[in-house]
């Protein structure tokens, strides 16, 4: 083997980051300058995928033997990933119509972790591995996952170091070099041959790599067993504590996949293929068996948690989301229980067959998530849509905002064809259309505020419009009933209305707020609430909430009146009343 031989990839993979920090310049350059194809979403998207995938998994993959297996399978992914990209890209159209934040965070982590599996299936075929073969596809992964770390730590920190350069040199008057590395045409290339380099660097140290995934291996080893621990007694805690406390935090069923996601990743870590000596004693590794039998069972409780949720409040992205993670999980969780019912004690032998199969299953569910095929924002707005006309909500209790920061094209097409249908039959409702207002709290906490909430008097009428006025107002809900009470504050005849949010054990009024009519709908404004008067506040033997519903309404004056100079009102905020 020549030197000219040995050196030959590493030449060509610099050429191909230098190329992959011009591309991503020029597409950073038009998006800031709002110029094509940055105005085209359907090129934009194809075009910062190629970009930015393609060149990476060549720098992660390709050596002198293989980069024309490499190549070509690289190639055929990223045309694939152009295709979906441009479905995509049709889904942010028009331009500038409706915000793409959601919608480009949502493709690029989908795209990151398709192309990560991927690419560790293509090491493995240029290897000449066979899909039989897990310990070179668990490797592989740990390996480009690590040296991606890596990559991206050396570029920053390169980056810091040309910031320091360019502060010291500030420091005696010579601006020259932190205008220079401010400019996109040196920052946005240096920063991606910085990356490119860090990634050959790592790939050339693979021994400090292994050792790294070795020293993590036995972190996870000591963690196995508590996070085991942890699983065994809380299920045996459920019965005597029932599931609603854990649904009543409003995140049951995200911590319960964070606990099974958790167990489940560790058991991979320690055991690898399953192949290798067995890591702990005879009764513990039997005790992690055991435990890792009860995955089904937490599975099964995110899965009810999640349930209850659609059933109360339908489909959503995030919901959808929780899903396919609920779903891939369990599937692993599955997988491993038949291995220890078919292997017994031999169990960990089935984690190169369940684990191979379900990287599979993941590669396939990110790109589709990506395809009209199972499109999660047309399921969440058809959901939605079915909720209004089935009578489960109102039109005018939509989540428009929701509509119009998350379900991109979907949403937009909705409501424009809503906006046509109402003509001009609903001002307040066209309003809330065009105009949305961000809801501060989760669905399930607003729900949980109508459903706690106690209206003074009893039969009092909350209009639609001031429904969802109020329910677009509130940022924080607790498990605490509110009180809504309707008074005439300003003696027009008309009653404005208040709504109360308590603290948790009757330690007084979290917040006030008064909701009145005005030209355009309704309107709302805060209430400063007197901590000095202990009546603000619950007493022991003393329920505040029956206080507010019962107690005698009283207006008082204010002592001081605002004043208005040159149009600059000044209010006086009494902290305490005497």
């Amino acid at each position: 083997m020549s030197k000219e031989e040995t050196e030959r990839p590493t030449r060509a993979l610099l050429w191909v980051s230098l190329l992959q920090g011009a591309c991503l310049y020029h597409l950073y350059g038009a998006t800031k300058a709002e110029r094509w194809p940055s105005t085209a979403p359907v090129w934009d998207f194809p075009l910062w995928t190629l970009a930015v995938i393609s060149p990476l998994m060549l720098l992660l993959s390709v050596t002198r033997d293989n980069w024309k297996a490499v190549s070509r399978d690289v190639a055929v992914f990223s045309a694939l990933l152009a295709l979906l990209a441009i479905y995509v890209g049709t889904q942010a159209e028009p331009f500038s119509a409706f915000p793409v934040g959601a919608l480009v965070g949502v493709y690029a982590a989908t795209v990151f972790i398709a192309s990560f599996k991927a690419v560790i299936h293509i090491q493995r075929r240029a290897e000449g591995s066979g899909l039989s073969s897990y310990s070179s596809l668990f490797t592989n992964s740990w390996r480009s996952f690590l040296i991606g770390v890596f990559a991206g730590a050396f570029a920053l920190l390169f980056w810091l170091i040309l910031t320091l350069w360019g502060a010291l040199f500030d420091a005696i008057g010579v601006g020259f070099f932190s205008r220079l590395f401010r400019e996109d045409w040196f920052a946005v290339p240096t920063l991606t041959l910085a990356f490119g380099i860090g990634v050959l660097l790592f790939r050339s140290n693979t021994r400090v790599i292994d050792s790294i995934t070795q020293l993590l291996h036995s972190l996870f080893k000591l963690l196995l067993p508590l996070i085991v621990a942890l699983a065994s007694v809380f299920l045996i805690a459920l019965p005597f504590t029932g599931l609603q406390p854990l649904w009543d935090t409003g995140n049951g069923t995200a911590l319960l996949l964070w606990l099974l996601a958790l167990m489940l990743f560790c058991v991979n870590a320690v055991y690898q293929d399953g192949r290798q000596a067995n890591p702990y004693p005879g009764v513990l590794h039997r005790g992690i068996f055991l435990g890792v039998c009860t995955s089904p069972i937490i599975s099964a409780l995110a899965f009810y948690g999640l349930f209850l949720r659609l059933q109360d409040y339908g489909w959503t992205v995030e919901r959808c989301w929780a899903f396919v993670t609920w779903l891939v999980l369990s599937l692993f969780a599955l997988g491993y229980v038949i291995g220890v019912i078919r292997q017994r004690d031999a169990w960990t032998e089935d984690l190169a067959r369940t684990n191979t199969a379900m990287s599979l299953v993941l590669l396939a569910i990110m790109l589709l998530a990506n395809s009209p095929l199972l499109d999660f924002r047309k399921i969440s707005l058809a959901s939605q849509i079915d909720r209004v006309a089935s009578g489960d909500i109102a039109l005018a209790e939509f989540d428009f905002w929701y509509s119009r920061q998350y379900l991109a094209r979907p949403g937009y097409l909705y409501t424009e064809k809503l906006k046509v249908d109402l003509g001009d039959t609903d001002p307040e409702l066209l309003t809330a259309i065009e105009k949305p207002t961000r809801r501060g709290t989760r669905t399930p906490d607003r729900e949980l505020l109508w459903a706690n909430m106690r209206l003074r008097p009893a039969d009092l009428n909350v209009p639609p419009p001031l429904r969802r006025t109020i329910t677009e107002s509130v940022y924080q809900v607790t498990s605490e009933p509110s009180v809504l009470l309707a008074q005439d504050l300003d003696a027009d005849g008309t009653d404005e209305y208040v709504l109360l949010q308590l603290w948790p054990d009757n330690n007084g009024v979290m917040r006030a707020q008064v909701f009145y009519r005005h030209e355009k709908g309704w309107g709302s404004d805060e209430l400063v609430v007197q901590r000095g008067n202990s009546g603000a506040r619950g007493r022991e033997g003393d329920d505040l909430l029956d206080r507010l519903l019962d107690s005698p309404i009283e207006l008082r004056e204010k002592r001081f009146k605002d004043l208005d100079i040159g149009g600059v009102r000044l209010s006086v905020n009494q902290l305490r009343w005497d």
